[in-house]
């Protein structure tokens, strides 16, 4: 390798749920401390309440993260789950899409922060008509936002919904299985999420590359060992989601950047030893193979 050629691909940093390691998952404190630390992007869970407000929240109930109980869809936003707290300190309401949408288009936060809306499988499938109509509204006043907001779907009947829906705005596809994005999604989305075990084998390298023949890009979840960060970028997916910002950021930003000939890069390879036992291959093999059982079962492919 010469030194004309020596060139690190850095990834994105996008923190899954805000700055969830050291906030309440999805609140507006842990999406405002992960944009302070410097995040490139985030990651928000969205779920459909009973008056159809747009509610940020990864479970469909209440139950493992707030003072509430039952199913989101059960609840009103109105005098029902805008008076919960997180039970994680510090205690915090549960906001809206549209509380999200005022933080990241204030003055202070960048325009080229963006962030993933991740769609599960499991909401009604409604809640694409309400999240349309609530960005058909604020795009009017934002239009950026068209370019800072990425879809993130699950299944082939929401991909095909949200097509229609949202003919301007980057879509991808979020799953387990690294066949159903090759079979179903690979040339219609801009953009594929899946998890680390799926892409640490030489199948995995060469969907990432498959990818990037056709200009799109590759994220990988959730990622909080260092080591496994270091294994990201030598991988050259196209973004890293965790819940430690400051983590991410150093071992997948700044001390790649740090590198300063192809002498230090070829010893920053060498050092990465994580995927070389033979366990933790067969490790990630296991998992890999179970996550494409439990999407076929769950999501149908």
């Amino acid at each position: 390798m010469s030194s004309e050629s020596f060139k690190m691909h850095i990834p994105d940093v996008i923190a899954h749920r805000g700055f969830s390691a050291e906030n309440p998952e999805n609140t507006l404190i842990s999406y405002e401390n992960a944009i302070k630390a410097g995040t490139t992007a985030l990651e928000m869970d969205i779920r459909l309440s009973k008056d159809n407000e747009i509610v940020m929240m990864h479970d469909t109930t209440l139950n493992r993260t707030t003072t509430g109980l039952g199913q989101v869809r059960d609840h009103d936003w109105h005098g029902d789950i805008d008076q919960l707290l997180t039970k994680a300190e510090p205690r915090q309401a549960i906001p809206r899409l549209n509380d999200v949408l005022d933080l990241i288009t204030q003055p202070h936060v960048s325009k080229s922060l963006y962030s993933i809306i991740d769609i599960k499988y499991d909401n009604p499938i409604e809640i694409l008509d309400y999240l349309q109509s609530l960005l058909e509204n604020y795009s009017k006043k934002h239009p950026d936002l068209i370019h800072r907001l990425i879809i993130g779907i699950w299944n082939v009947e929401f991909m095909k919904r949200a097509k229609e829906l949202f003919p301007q705005y980057k879509l991808c596809f979020i799953g387990l299985s690294l066949s159903a994005a090759r079979s179903h999604f690979l040339d219609t989305v801009d953009c594929l999420s899946l998890p680390f075990a799926a892409l640490v084998d030489q199948d995995g390298q060469s969907f990432i590359e498959e990818v990037h023949m056709r200009k799109k890009q590759v994220f990988t979840w959730t990622i909080n060992d260092p080591l496994q960060m270091k294994s990201c970028v030598l991988l050259q997916v196209d973004g890293v989601i965790g819940d430690s910002v400051t983590s991410l950021l150093e071992h997948v930003q700044h001390k790649p950047r740090s590198l300063k000939d192809t002498e230090e890069y070829l010893s920053f390879i060498e050092s990465d030893t994580y995927l070389q036992s033979k366990r933790t291959r067969l490790y990630f093999y296991l998992i890999k193979k179970t996550m494409s059982l439990a999407s076929w079962k769950l999501v149908g492919v």
